[in-house]
């Protein structure tokens, strides 16, 4: 999805996000009340420093998904979390050259690749690196 995302570099002095960027949507559950917490990692072309935890996106899922040519990786170490529909969400064309009928979802990322991204995020979880930004 297109999404203002709030890093954790910027949480210590924003409540918004600086920029859009594509985020993963790797959860969302009902709150009982209608509402829908959404749980979403951001993606970023910035290489991760070693004590970041991050996978890179391969190009062909890029393609795949309309984005950029530029290397980016999705990181693990820091999770949004906002009720569905949060005010942060951007419509897809302004990241995606697919067309999106102004949807802020760029498109759903392959099975087994998800998969393997959730274990990486369940990875940074038990190593305590996991920084959960909860959003208004």
């Amino acid at each position: 999805m297109a999404y203002e995302f709030l890093w954790r570099s910027q949480s210590q002095y924003r409540d918004d996000g600086f920029k859009v960027y594509p985020a993963a949507v790797v959860f969302a559950r009902g709150t009982g009340d209608g509402a829908i917490t959404t749980y979403a990692l951001g993606t970023s072309h910035s290489q991760p420093s070693a004590l970041q935890r991050a996978v890179e996106v391969p190009r062909k899922l890029k393609r795949h998904l309309g984005l950029d040519e530029i290397p980016s990786w999705i990181y693990t170490d820091q999770l949004n979390v906002f009720v569905w529909a949060g005010a942060d969400l951007r419509p897809a064309s302004w990241l995606s050259e697919k067309p999106h009928l102004d949807s802020c979802v760029i498109g759903a990322l392959p099975t087994g690749w998800f998969h393997d991204l959730l274990q990486h995020l369940d990875e940074s979880c038990r190593l305590q690196k996991l920084k959960v930004i909860k959003r208004t």
